[in-house]
């Protein structure tokens, strides 16, 4: 009897373990009869955020999902937060096979992605807001510990002069294998004046701003530092692409660069990133500013940059230390550097390549070490760049080289900050890059410039949107033959990918 009471009372004592359920939403769904089963979905993906609990998955079907009943906003429909071991998802069934998108103006608080809670994975969706000057960011990520894989943010029509595309103010958020296209005032950004984010990840991510309306400081991606003080710090910049922008306006204050870190940003990492054949105001990579301090850059590439005669790959102002430049690659940019620092620099290893001058400031670099300037000349050769019996392309290459090595991804996939690999050189080919083909579908979509924005044209079928003389070519393929590079065999076909990256890693 004493057995079968222990037995009892052990049972109404152990928590109850919640199935983790999955429910459906499809174009041919119904809110009213529908049961939320991939044989009976609902219509609408709010119909089936209100029926998720924590941990639970939300699988939406192809095609497009129009108006704010189908936003994943958390000020508008309640969103559970998951928890470490257990995320909340919310996923195209097919990655980039859904598009959401508005059918009119929209409220200032109507993002389409917004994300107050914790622990939550969105996953392959395609976020196309046209024609709506608010809210300022497609996508608005205030919560912490939270995934966006494998989504597309785009842009079309008049924009708030403070808008652009994604917006993280939360953390230990992961962006990866993302994209930005269109207006945009800063496409991807972290960090404002008063906020304290912090342990952000931005991985293999691709921006393009195509035209802006904005008056205000731009960019591509920007950590926007704290005013007082050094809060805003520890991002990652992992694989991201800057290619093919154009500048907006420049009569108050310009575009700053692909990258720019205004104010106070510190501990901000870029690695094996690069700007290529894109117009600035300043610099491909604008990174440090007032106290902004232990910036690091590690085989990243400025290419091809243009705007003004006083445009540099790499540009860094005020007194705040260290400034760290190891195997970067910086060519056929008018200036090289603009250190305009006194604070402490570091140059390692690094290539610079038929560029106007070297530093555009009077200030110097603190410590020098193995590396190469071939000064303003271009190297005849054919085949890939080379200078000097020196290697320019950041592909195929020896890695002890100066300069830039892009080969492989850096970062374990859907690794947050702290978790094992995160930060890690790994041996996963980089190339070709994937899902390259949705980049050239979305890219080349036509979105011509309202009144009012510079420029005034723009050719979407642009650079590696471009038909190459035997018929459309990849990301892979463009990026390889600015450096006279022939792509490998391997890397023409794109690889296989899962058809979902699982949300949560297993913890040691």
């Amino acid at each position: 009897m004493k057995h079968w009471l222990s037995v009892l009372l052990c049972g109404l004592l152990l928590p109850v373990l919640a199935v983790a359920a999955e429910y459906h939403v499809a174009t041919d769904g119904s809110d009213l009869f529908g049961d939320g089963s991939s044989g009976s979905p609902w219509k609408t993906i709010s119909r089936g955020l209100a029926e998720l609990q924590a941990g639970d998955t939300l699988i939406i079907g192809p095609g497009e999902y129009a108006g704010t009943a189908n936003f994943i906003n958390s000020r508008l429909y309640r969103i559970p937060a998951g928890s470490r071991g257990r995320y909340t998802v919310i996923r195209a069934a097919r990655p980039f096979s859904v598009r959401i998108t508005n059918r009119q103006p929209l409220r200032y608080h109507d993002n389409m992605l917004y994300l107050d809670g914790d622990y939550i994975h969105v996953d392959g969706i395609v976020f196309d807001m046209v024609d709506s000057p608010y809210p300022e960011y497609n996508a608005d990520i205030t919560g912490s510990y939270n995934k966006i894989t494998r989504c597309l943010f785009r842009r079309a029509g008049d924009v708030n002069e403070y808008g652009g595309w994604l917006a993280v103010t939360g953390n230990y958020n992961l962006i990866e294998d993302s994209a930005g296209v269109g207006a945009a005032r800063y496409g991807f950004v972290m960090g404002g004046p008063d906020s304290t984010s912090h342990r952000n990840i931005f991985r293999r991510c691709v921006g393009r701003v195509d035209y802006s309306n904005s008056n205000q400081p731009k960019a591509t991606f920007a950590v926007y530092g704290n005013n007082q003080t050094l809060d805003v710090r520890d991002a990652l910049f992992q694989n991201c692409l800057v290619v093919d922008g154009q500048a907006g306006p420049s009569s108050s204050e310009p575009t700053y660069g692909a990258w720019y870190f205004p104010k106070n940003a510190a501990n901000i990492t870029l690695q094996g990133s690069m700007v290529l054949n894109t117009e600035v105001g300043y610099a491909g990579y604008f990174i440090k500013e007032q106290q902004g301090e232990n910036i690091r850059m590690a085989n990243c590439v400025a290419w091809n940059l243009s705007g003004n005669p006083y445009v540099a790959g790499i540009r860094g102002n005020g007194p705040g230390s260290p400034l760290v430049l190891e195997h970067v690659t910086v060519g056929r940019c008018p200036l090289a550097l603009y250190l305009d620092s006194s604070g402490e620099t570091r140059l390692l290893d690094s290539l610079f390549y038929a560029n106007g001058a070297f530093n555009g400031s009077d200030y110097g670099i603190s410590l020098e070490k193995n590396n190469h300037v071939a000064g303003g000349r271009e190297a005849a050769s054919a085949g890939p760049l080379q200078v000097d019996g020196i290697k320019v392309s950041p592909f195929l290459r020896e890695p002890a080289l100066p300069g830039a090595t892009v080969m492989f991804r850096y970062g374990r996939s859907g690794t947050l900050w702290g978790e094992p690999g995160y930060d890690e050189l790994t041996r996963e080919p980089l190339w070709p890059w994937a899902w390259e083909h949705v980049l050239r579908r979305e890219f080349a979509r036509r979105n011509d410039p309202p009144t009012g924005n510079v420029p005034q044209r723009n050719d979407t079928g642009r650079g590696f949107c471009s038909a190459a003389p035997g018929g459309p070519q990849s990301l892979t393929e463009y990026l390889f033959g600015i450096f006279g590079e022939t792509v490998p065999p391997a890397y023409l076909a794109a690889p296989a990918a899962p058809e979902f990256l699982a949300a949560t890693l297993e913890q040691d």
